[in-house]
């Protein structure tokens, strides 16, 4: 027998918080009969609401409390962040199974029963895929965004690309334990998803759609694509230091490449080709020594050592 707490984060959603909630509830038949989820409880998090999604949710707690529903409201008595909801959540959450998405609409409550059933024994983390999913309404600039994350997190654990950033999991209880503090902002979900990878353990991912949010949104797509750098190359540095300089030590060495060829191009006319490319080697050799070094040197010092945040993670490694 398992059960499934979802965690929802909230902040001044009073429009679509209780649709959000009610589609959560009406999975809870194919929960039980796809993956054997027996019972069901919404933790709602209202992370210092000055709207009023607080009495939203007290009245739907009370309505559904009737037919034996379990819907709970928890409070920030001021805005603490994205992460330093879910962790609350998390906290009071008594199922032996975690779940979390947005309260906006964005995400498909009706797939998590396709979530849960990607929770095999061997898997500490199902990530709902917004990137590969049948329809997305994700703004061009935010998917953009998201791709390179994926790129450059699967470029730093070497493991195949996920949508690192994406608000919508499920995972045991016990992965969340394992992990330890995340961040308290919206930075919350890539870090999870470096640490685990690079804790090595078992990160799946089911496409979802994604829908147009309800409301006004609260990410600012430079801000918060700033905070999402820092925190996964924050999480590389502290987890594997190696693979860092290594990471990086490539991505600089990549501007050789292209100022050789742009030089090579330009000087293709007037002179030979291989006076041009001569031209283009000398003009792009500093930049790829510089990023050789970089990634040679990390490799020398090898990508053994370990920091103490991952050997505490290891420590209580899902298995």
């Amino acid at each position: 027998m398992s059960k499934l707490s979802v965690v929802i984060p909230v902040w001044n959603e009073e429009e679509a918080i209780a649709q959000v909630v009610e589609r959560v509830l009406s999975v809870a038949g194919a929960l039980r009969q796809r993956a054997r989820i027996t019972e069901l409880e919404v933790l709602v998090v209202d992370d210092g609401s000055t709207d009023g999604t607080a009495r939203v949710v007290r009245q739907l707690a009370l309505r559904e409390a009737r037919g034996k529903k379990q819907v709970r409201l928890l409070q920030h008595g001021a805005n603490r962040g994205y992460g330093a909801a879910l962790q609350t959540g998390f906290k009071a959450a008594t199922g032996n199974l975690l779940a979390f998405l947005d309260a906006d609409c964005t995400y498909p409550p009706e797939h998590l029963p396709d979530l849960c059933s990607a929770l095999t024994p061997d898997t500490a983390l199902v990530v709902g895929d917004r990137l590969h999913g049948p329809s997305s309404a994700m703004p061009a600039l935010r998917r953009l965004g998201n791709r390179f994350f994926a790129a450059l997190v699967s470029l730093l654990t070497q493991r195949p690309a996920l949508d690192c950033c994406s608000g919508m999991r499920v995972m045991p209880a016990s992965t969340w334990r394992a992990l330890g503090r995340l961040p308290d902002g919206l930075d919350f979900t890539p870090a999870m998803t470096v640490r685990a990878l690079l804790a090595g353990l078992n990160v799946a991912q089911v496409a979802i759609p994604y829908h147009q949010r309800l409301g006004r949104s609260k990410l600012k797509v430079l801000r918060d694509g700033v905070r999402f750098l820092r925190s996964i190359l924050r999480e590389a540095q502290a987890c594997e230091p190696g693979r860092l300089w290594t990471a990086l030590g490539m991505l600089a060495a990549l501007p050789a490449l292209s100022l050789g060829a742009g030089v090579a191009a330009l000087e293709a006319a007037p002179h030979s080709p291989w006076a041009a490319w001569g031209l283009g080697a000398l003009a792009g050799a500093p930049w790829f020594l510089a990023g050789w070094s970089l990634a040679v040197g990390a490799a020398r010092q090898g990508l053994a050592p370990r920091a103490a945040g991952r050997r505490a993670v290891e420590q209580e490694r899902v298995t």
